[in-house]
Order: C-alpha cells, then sequence, then structure tokens
C-alpha cells in the first residue's frame, strides 16, 4: 500500500507537471506561434501573472480549501470561495489591462502586423476574459479530483495501517493466551517423563523449545510458512498428550510433507486448543479427531471432538477462543476462507474451514 501512495503521489507530480506545461504553452506561447509576428513585452507579462495566478488557485484549492472545508462538509463556504476566486481572476485581469493598456497594446501590435483595423474595444470592465473564465474553472475541478483521490489514498492507507495493528494486537493476544500454566505443566511431565523414559523426556523437552522458539521469533512476522505451523500444531498435540488420561484418544491426519505457502501465524492452534479445552474428559471416554489436508494452495483443517455436559456452557469462553480468530480471518482472509462450526449431534462438535492460501 505504500508504493501505491508512492506511486499515486509521483503519479500526481507529473500530472501537475504536464498541466502546467499545457498552460504555459496555451497562456504564454500560442498567440505569437499563431499570429507569427511579435508581441508586445506586456503581453507576456500579464499572461506570466496570470498563469502564476492559476497556480496559485490550484494549491490553494488543493491544500486548503478542499481539506478543510470539502472535506468537513463545508459544502457553502466551498462553493462561495471558489466563486470569489473565479470572479477575483476576472478583476485581476480587467485591472491589468485598464492600469497598463495591455489590450490596447495588443490590439496595435496585432492590426500593426496585419496591416488591418480591428474593431474591438480591449479596454473596458465589462468585456468578460472567456478563456481565462473556463481556464480558471477547469483549473479548480482538476485540483479538487486530484485532492480527493490523495485525501482517499490517505484515509485509505491510515484504515490498513490501523488493520494491520489491530492484526498484531491480536496476534500478541493469541501469543499471550497460550497459558504460562500449559508449558509449567508440560515441563512438570517432562521431569516426571526423565524417570521412566529418558529418550522419550528428551524429544518431548525439544517440541517444547521448539514451540517457544516459534513463539518468540516465527510470529514476529506477518506471515510464516505452512509447514512451520503444522509443525508447531503438531508439537502442540504431542505435548498436550503427555497430559491426557487413557480415556482421552488423540488422532492427527497430516501430510508429511507441505508444499509451503505463507499463512499468517497462528491461525490453526485455536481450533486444535478448543477441542482440547472442551472435549476432554477425565470420567468419560473422548475422542479428538484432526485432519489436515492440502491440495495446491487450498488448505482444509477438520477438527472434530466430543461435547460434555460440563463443558457446554462455554464453548468458546476463555482460551484463545474462535471468536477472536474469526476475527483474524475477516481480516487477513476476508474472501479466501470458509469456516463453519458448531455441534453435529448431541455429544460431538465440528470445526470446518477451508483457507485460500
Amino acid at each position: 500500500m505504500l508504493y501505491m501512495v508512492s506511486s499515486g503521489k509521483y503519479t500526481s507530480m507529473l500530472a501537475q507537471a504536464l498541466l502546467w506545461s499545457l498552460l504555459a504553452f496555451i497562456f504564454i506561447a500560442h498567440l505569437p506561434l499563431t499570429l507569427g509576428f511579435p508581441i508586445p513585452k506586456e503581453y507576456w507579462l500579464k499572461q506570466t501573472f496570470l498563469l502564476l495566478l492559476l497556480m496559485g488557485v490550484y494549491y490553494l484549492n488543493a491544500k486548503i480549501l478542499v481539506p478543510k472545508l470539502f472535506r468537513k462538509q463545508k459544502r457553502a463556504y466551498f462553493l462561495v470561495l471558489h466563486a470569489t476566486l473565479i470572479l477575483g481572476m476576472q478583476v485581476v485581469s480587467r485591472l491589468i489591462d485598464y492600469q497598463f493598456g495591455v489590450g490596447e497594446i495588443l490590439k496595435a501590435a496585432i492590426e500593426t502586423g496585419m496591416g488591418a483595423k480591428l474593431n474591438l474595444n480591449l479596454r473596458g470592465w465589462t468585456n468578460l476574459d472567456a478563456s481565462l473564465l473556463l481556464t480558471t474553472i477547469m483549473i479548480i475541478c482538476i485540483s479538487t479530483v486530484i485532492a480527493i483521490v490523495q485525501i482517499w489514498q490517505e484515509e485509505r492507507l491510515h484504515s490498513q495501517q490501523m488493520q494491520q495493528k489491530q492484526l498484531d494486537a491480536e496476534l500478541s493476544f493469541l501469543k499471550a493466551q497460550i497459558h504460562p500454566h500449559f508449558f509449567f505443566n508440560t515441563l512438570n511431565n517432562i521431569y516426571a517423563l526423565t524417570f521412566i523414559d529418558v529418550e522419550i523426556s528428551r524429544t518431548s523437552l525439544h517440541k517444547l523449545s521448539r514451540m517457544m522458539r516459534y513463539l518468540l521469533y516465527e510470529t514476529q512476522n506477518n506471515v510464516t510458512f505452512l509447514s512451520k505451523e503444522v509443525n508447531f500444531v503438531k508439537d502442540y498435540i504431542e505435548l498436550m498428550q503427555l497430559r491426557m488420561s487413557e480415556f482421552t484418544t488423540v488422532n492427527l491426519e497430516a501430510p508429511a510433507t507441505f508444499t509451503d505457502h505463507e499463512i499468517a501465524p497462528m491461525l490453526l492452534l485455536p481450533f486444535i486448543e478448543n477441542a482440547f479445552k472442551h472435549g476432554v474428559s477425565t470420567i468419560h471416554q473422548s475422542r479428538i479427531d484432526i485432519v489436515i489436508q492440502q491440495n495446491g494452495n487450498l488448505l482444509t483443517v477438520d477438527v472434530n471432538n466430543n461435547i460434555f455436559e460440563e463443558r457446554v456452557t462455554a464453548i468458546d469462553d476463555g482460551g484463545i477462543g474462535l471468536t477472536n480468530t474469526i476475527r483474524r480471518l475477516n481480516l487477513v482472509y476476508a474472501s479466501r476462507h470458509k469456516l463453519s462450526y458448531g455441534p453435529v449431534n448431541n455429544n460431538q462438535f465440528h470445526v470446518h474451514l477451508e483457507l485460500v492460501l
């Protein structure tokens, strides 16, 4: 987006340079080139002065009137001031003609060059400079349009920056929601394993350190690789299984390797975390099924878990939560995801996510 704004800025500067070059040609060089004989210096000075005034009108409108009046819905003041500017340009043009006789001097030069008398009165106050009138209106219209486009681009950039800040805050919140007690309990489980199976305890400790490294470093950017996100989920599941009793069965189906695409970090874990939070019982048999599939740039995630009466009242309360994840999906993958979740029968809760990476 920054590139778009920068590109738009340079485009605007180029458009302005072309505009002033065209007006300079029309106001200063067009008449002498058309007539083919010398024009008095008073004409050059008048036209150059009017061109500078038109440039002042352009930037006054673009930098002050549009942002301060048009943008703030003060349209009546906006129109009155522009009518005043248009009238003022006519008055200045007539004043120069009246004071310095530019019209009469130009008329005399044309008559001398053409060898014929012109029946024109160029000194009166009632003469309307139609060319200047149309040019002034055109300048005001062009500067208004360009200023509105620039304001729109700035507001769009600001909106995207705010969305990005919101995304960063969401991600920080997600990382904070990986409760410290998860790590402490896992460390305690690993410590207990050191007395039973040293090799498994070493493997578990390595998984835990890999998870912490992912949280500390890989999630600092707005994107990560799909393989790293899935590996993080696998480590989380395997470490959670250390805490599960014999009543719980966890089944994970995922490809051994993935075609790496970029994905927003910490996007898949909330669905897994909810399954463990609400789908595990210490007195009943429970099962959690997790299926992750990839077909080109389409990622599909299905999570199915049991629902128990003692946990059904707060299916999305606490933890990372589905609500927070839905907000992130809507921000990052607005039109590139499909998400459905809810009970499928009396004792099953199912989440289905399709994500175009």
